[in-house]
């Protein structure tokens, strides 16, 4: 297999765009520049280019030590471990008579910011569109926090530093109202609640990629170890080869990564435009993005990473190349490196299922739980639930909170603060006992809280080994939730949250909602029986989206939505519970006009109403018991 940037011989210029010379130029690894952040509490690894054999010395907070380039001019000096400053130093390297130098460089918290869209979307992005979205720019001046952001680009090897024609015009910038928009949303809050809570500088490197998979990320070494060990996955070469496959199929100019490869040769001669990888399917390639933009970063001392992907897959034993992944890059950059990384969302547009009933949409989510698992409670590997932050689109809103909790998290798993609770209950293992099934939780908080959803559901559905399926009956033993039914006696499973938009019943005091699981993962999934939904819109405007959400046994809530779109009003339906006498409907505390309850062909009541699309949300609730939904949790 040909690969994009061949290494030619020292003193020619090389397909990766870096001049070397007769006499080379002292210069240091792309990250290192004005501004930075350094990693606290770690030995720090400076790093760069210079003559071979050539002695380079570097000075910072009162070290100075040296060494000597190798004979292709690398060097690297090896600083002792530092204590966080939010005072700016200059950081001099010396070698012969050449000198440069870093300003304004800080001492603290370094993190890299990967994945997908859901980590890749900057705050211009989730800002200014839905009702639930706001301007954060208002509270964006932090000089403590500074971000690295990365331009994309793929590599099919591993690249010793970042492109110059591709990648050089990256640098450290500071956080500002300035700065802010192209910050990614959820590593903006993570920040914010990091640098306020520690009061230490924060550093983002951000290289998240939208729409990719996550074998891009992984190492070709580490893709076929993992291959080699669990049947059915390929290996790098298969799938690699499996990728041209779908490249000859696009409207391209070229049709296999050979074509890219003569294309980008060109395109360095005369760089006019974008390179020529500039599409949706070049970073689908395995490890292409590892060696462009993780690779490069080694071995820079980091804290950890901060990690959303899993939509683009790939599904199939997504937990073993995903534990495969953290290990290597753990020992890239250091065993003491954490991958904090969230869940899936749910989807909102369908409202939780009034009869026991089963989605595929989120299988990757068990897969993230068995990985957990793997790591325990005390590895460096920390899983934090999003699924009760999504809306009805695949980015969903609530980046906020989700920075929030990935920031309790490095509270408490990394910093001594084990009070904070960042998550709901977490399955730990469970087991089938006779006629009931038993599960372990952990992340308890102050103690696990069960409350019946609409109709008094349960939101555990049991599975009989006849096939049946019912909504289990639940009791709580200390961490440890108990699962029954009278009428299944052999039960062969109990599902939590496995829906596009499952039903919220099981909770930690703190109202962090539980993470979903099967009690045996890995099984075939069915459907249950189909049932009228709690909301419906009638007459809908073009491509508006409904988003029904937190729905409790006293109420729930539900808004139209309709991305850049400047209002309009939708019909809707919005059912009332069969266990409630009477409702009430309102929007912000005031009475929504309704006409009287109404009853369909299949005996359910509804209120039919006409809504503002992109209005603030409805609240339909049992009269004889208001719910106050500004005290759920992430409100």
């Amino acid at each position: 297999m040909k690969k994009i940037l061949p290494l030619l011989p020292l003193f020619l210029l090389t397909l990766c765009g870096f001049l070397a010379s007769a006499h080379a130029e002292l210069r240091l690894a792309t990250i290192f520049q004005d501004r930075m952040v350094l990693q606290r509490e770690k030995p720090l690894p400076i790093w760069g280019w210079a003559e071979p054999k050539q002695s380079v010395t570097v000075n910072f907070a009162g070290q100075k030590k040296s060494a000597q380039a190798d004979e292709n001019g690398r060097w690297q000096v090896d600083l002792d471990a530092l204590e966080a400053s939010s005072k700016g130093q200059s950081l001099n390297v010396e070698a012969g008579t050449e000198s440069k130098s870093l300003n304004d460089v800080l001492v603290g918290e370094v993190w890299i910011c990967a994945g997908q869209s859901n980590m890749a979307r900057p705050l211009r992005n989730d800002s200014f569109d839905y009702p639930f979205f706001k301007d954060y720019s208002e509270d964006a001046e932090y000089p403590g926090i500074r971000i690295f952001d990365v331009p994309t680009y793929s590599s099919a090897t591993p690249l010793d530093d970042f492109d110059p024609q591709i990648q050089g015009s990256a640098s450290w910038q500071i956080l500002s109202k300035a700065t802010s928009m192209q910050t990614m949303s959820i590593a903006f809050f993570f920040a914010k609640d990091l640098h306020k809570t520690l009061g230490v500088p924060v550093g983002l490197v951000q290289v998240a990629v939208s729409g990719t998979p996550l074998t891009a990320w992984m190492a070709k070494e580490t893709f076929d170890a993992t291959a080699a060990e669990v049947p059915g996955l390929p290996n790098y070469s298969k799938a690699f080869e499996e990728a041209d496959q779908k490249l000859a199929k696009a409207k391209l100019s070229y049709k296999d990564w050979a074509g890219l490869e003569t294309e980008l040769a060109a395109w360095r001669k005369d760089p006019k435009g974008r390179w020529p990888g500039s599409n949706s399917i070049i970073p689908d390639f395995p490890a292409v993005l590892y060696n462009a933009l993780i690779h490069p970063l080694a071995p820079m001392a980091f804290r950890g990473v901060l990690w959303h992907q899993g939509e683009s897959g790939p599904g199939s034993k997504h937990k073993e190349l995903f534990v495969a992944n953290v290990a290597q890059w753990q020992k890239l950059f250091g065993q003491d490196f954490y991958f904090i990384w969230g869940s899936l969302t749910r989807k909102t547009a369908t409202a939780p299922p009034l009869l026991p009933s089963m989605e595929i949409a989120r299988m990757v989510n068990e897969e993230f739980l068995l990985a957990s698992q793997d790591f325990g409670p005390e590895g460096r590997g920390v899983l934090v639930n999003f699924l009760d932050l999504g809306n009805s689109t695949t980015h969903w809103a609530m980046k906020e909170e989700a920075g929030q909790r990935m920031a309790g998290a490095a509270l408490a798993r990394i910093f001594g603060k084990p009070e904070t609770v960042f998550t709901g209950p977490e399955l730990v293992e469970a087991s089938i006992d006779g006629d009931k099934v038993r599960a372990k939780f952990r992340h308890i908080g102050g103690g696990l809280v069960y409350e019946p959803s609409v109709n008094g559901i349960s939101g555990f559905v049991m599975e009989g080994k006849s096939g049946e399926m019912v909504w289990a009956n639940v009791a709580i033993d200390g961490d440890t939730v108990v699962f029954s039914h009278p009428d299944i006696k052999t039960p062969a499973n109990v599902s939590y949250g496995w829906h596009n938009n499952p039903h919220e019943t099981l909770f930690n005091k703190e109202g962090f909602p539980a993470f979903s699981f099967r009690a045996v993962p890995r099984t075939l999934v069915k459907k249950g029986t189909p049932s009228t939904p709690l909301v419906e819109i009638v007459s809908p405007a073009p491509n508006v989206e409904l988003n029904v959400s937190h729905v409790r046994r006293e109420g729930y809530l539900f808004n139209v939505v309709q991305l850049k779109s400047s209002g309009g009003t939708a019909t809707v339906r919005a059912y009332v519970p069969s266990d409630w006498k009477e409702a009430t409907v309102t929007s912000k505390g005031s009475p929504v006009e309704t006409g009287p309850i109404q009853t369909d062909a299949g005996g359910d009541r509804f209120y039919e109403m006409t809504t503002e699309i992109n209005g603030p949300d409805i609240q339909v609730s049992n009269a004889a018991k208001v719910p106050d939904f500004s005290k759920i949790h992430r409100f």
